[in-house]
């Protein structure tokens, strides 16, 4: 997950006013070097959960990274849109992955009761990557982007090389546990939960990607700090699991906790919207990283347990690609409407009103855990 999302994903945001400086993209080309990394993540949620049965979780996350070595040490060659485009491509595919099988992995064999910590502290490795790189990439960039692409590169292969023999579930995904109990599914909670992922990943958008944008054209703040957001919004990814999936989901229970993240992402988006002082907005930073985070957390325990181990690995894919439809949508909606002129605050709150419907779905059909039908060993 550090490789994965908080390196080869988000290594690109905190690079791009380098690359502006250095003439190797101008602003329109950053906006559509992202969908081609959002396209890449569509496909790769498309893809992985059915080669991770085929070749095995663990083989499918070390070939991953591979990609994402090679990807973000081929983008510190300045050989135009394209080359860049493409390796943002095949990033998108690491990404993907490390989203869809590293939860998979790390809960095979673990007990139900132990779930949500195991889960909240997985992703705890992505924010550990965003703000290592964004307080560290600009002691590499003295030379250009090429310095902050390689430096990347190399943290990417330690990981590959901590992770390799780690990479490997105790038990096949796909396979219930010894204690784990045989359930009946309802498919229409399910598709709300879907349709709730998706409109939660389209509400992060302004934030995800555009903050650093706002808050150096709107508020008119040195690109260095606007940059330097990035770290406040990964302490917030950092935070989100073990907050959200970890004490609230122990509290609340896994539903109200998933309903608890959506609201706090709203009222980051809030802050923005009202035009709070700028402290309160960089604030709002941490606030939705970790509601992002911790929304992931939660849906992925939630899922587990509406369909069971048995099901989780094909299902969570399926909710890999909402989440990245809602991201490509979101991004197109917000870039779209700041081209006709409707500025960035059209973009927060058109994250406003799907964060809104995402919490409406969340509440009009909670899809109750579906009936036991045989006997947990765990319970």
């Amino acid at each position: 997950m550090l490789a994965g999302i908080g390196l080869v994903r988000y290594a690109y945001s905190p690079l791009t006013a380098s690359m502006l400086h250095d003439h190797w993209l101008t602003a329109a080309e950053i906006g559509y070097v992202s969908t081609f990394n959002f396209i890449g993540n569509l496909i790769g949620a498309l893809l992985c959960a059915g080669l991770a049965k085929r070749f095995t979780p663990g083989w499918v996350s070390r070939f991953a990274l591979l990609i994402g070595l090679v990807s973000v040490t081929a983008s510190a060659v300045d050989l135009g849109f394209v080359w860049l485009a493409t390796w943002r491509f095949f990033a998108g595919l690491t990404a993907a992955a490390a989203m869809v099988l590293a939860p998979l992995m790390a809960i095979a064999g673990i007990k139900a009761l132990a779930r949500s910590a195991v889960i909240g502290t997985v992703f705890v490795g992505a924010g550990i990557g965003i703000i290592g790189l964004s307080l560290l990439l600009p002691e590499f960039l003295d030379h250009g982007p090429s310095g902050g692409w390689l430096f990347t590169g190399g943290l990417v292969a330690g990981c590959l090389l901590l992770s390799w023999a780690g990479l490997s579930p105790r038990i096949e995904i796909g396979q219930n546990s010894p204690h784990e109990s045989t359930i009946s599914r309802r498919p229409r909670g399910i598709v709300m939960l879907w349709l709730a992922y998706l409109l939660m990943a389209a509400g992060v958008v302004p934030h995800s990607i555009y903050l650093s944008a706002y808050l150096h054209d709107a508020m008119h703040q040195p690109i260095g700090f606007s940059t330097m957001v990035y770290a406040v919004y990964g302490l917030g990814v950092l935070l989100g699991g073990p907050i959200y999936g970890g004490l609230v989901h122990r509290f609340l229970g896994t539903h109200l906790a998933l309903i608890a993240t959506v609201f706090s992402a709203m009222a980051a988006v809030m802050i923005v919207i009202v035009s709070g002082p700028l402290w309160l907005i960089v604030a709002s930073a941490a606030l939705l990283g970790a509601a992002q985070m911790g929304n992931s957390s939660c849906t992925t325990h939630r899922l587990l347990e509406m369909v069971g181990t048995s099901a989780h690995a094909k299902w969570w894919g399926r909710f890999g690609i909402s989440y990245n439809i809602g991201l490509a949508g979101g991004a197109f909606l917000m870039g779209a409407m700041v081209h006709l002129g409707w500025g960035y605050l059209a973009g927060f709150w058109m994250a406003a009103i799907a964060l809104s419907l995402a919490v409406l779905l969340l509440i009009a059909f909670r899809g109750a855990p579906p009936d036991i039908v045989e006997a947990s060993h765990d319970e």
